[in-house]
C-alpha cells in the first residue's frame, strides 16, 4: 500500500475509530487500567498499518457487540471507502475447532443486503497464493489460499453473496502473492460485518455470527 495512501486511512481511522474506541468505555472516570487498555487501543499518528490494525484486534477482543473492520492491506482511500461491504472475519481451525482469533478478514464489497445465518464461504486452507476478483467498478474482493484451486472455490463461493450487477465484467486472476510469506492454515468464517458506507463510518450496521 502507498505511504500517502494509508495516511488518509490512518487519519480517517483516527476520526472515525478513535471516537469510537471512548464512547466505549464510557463518560465515567477510569481505572489506571482502562486507561491503559484505552490508550493501548487507539490509533496514534505514526502507526503503522499492522501496529493499527493489532490495536482494532484488540478492540474487538473486549467489544464483540460494536466490532470494527479490520483494514485489508490492499485497501485504497479512493473510490472504495465508501462502497458497502461484507467483512468476513476469519479465525484458525485445527481438527474442527477455533483456536484463534478472528484476525483474518475477508472484505466483499456490494454484498446483497441481507442477514446470514451461516457462514458464506467453506472452511478453507491459508497460503501463499492470492485470488483477486475484480468487479465492474474496480473494487476487489481479495483470498489468500494454499493453491489455486482452493482460491477459486472461495471466490466462488463470495460471488454467491455480491450484487449481481457488479458481477458484470467482473474476472479473476490468481497467482503467487508478492511480499510477506502467510502462514499456511486452515481457517473458519465465524462473523460477517456489515458497513453499509464502507469505511466513512467504522460502526457496523449488524454483525452475524456463526457456529
Amino acid at each position: 500500500m502507498p505511504t500517502r495512501d494509508w495516511a488518509k486511512i490512518r487519519k480517517l481511522l483516527r476520526e472515525n475509530y478513535n471516537p469510537a474506541v471512548v464512547s466505549s468505555f464510557g463518560s465515567d472516570t477510569l481505572s489506571s487500567s482502562d486507561t491503559e487498555l484505552k490508550d493501548v487501543m487507539t490509533i496514534q499518528t505514526t502507526d503503522s498499518f499492522l501496529i493499527a490494525n493489532s490495536r482494532i484486534t484488540l478492540y474487538n477482543q473486549k467489544f464483540t457487540n460494536s466490532a470494527i473492520a479490520a483494514v485489508p492491506e490492499w485497501w485504497q482511500i479512493r473510490p472504495e471507502s465508501h462502497r458497502p461491504q461484507f467483512v468476513l472475519m476469519c479465525a484458525q481451525l485445527n481438527d474442527n475447532k477455533v483456536v484463534g482469533d478472528l484476525v483474518y478478514p475477508i472484505t466483499v464489497p456490494h454484498p446483497v443486503v441481507k442477514h446470514l445465518t451461516t457462514s458464506p464461504i467453506p472452511d478453507y486452507q491459508k497460503g501463499n497464493v492470492e485470488g483477486i476478483l475484480t468487479l465492474s467498478d474496480n473494487s476487489k474482493v481479495t483470498v489468500n489460499a494454499f493453491d489455486s484451486d482452493t482460491a477459486t472455490t472461495v471466490l466462488e463461493a463470495i460471488k454467491k453473496i455480491i450484487n449481481p450487477d457488479y458481477l458484470k465484467k467482473s474476472f479473476t486472476k490468481i497467482g503467487t502473492r508478492k511480499g510477506q510469506q502467510l502462514l499456511t492454515i486452515k481457517v473458519r468464517c465465524k462473523q460477517s460485518i456489515y458497513f453499509s458506507t464502507g469505511l466513512q463510518n467504522m460502526k457496523p450496521d449488524w454483525i452475524d455470527k456463526f457456529t
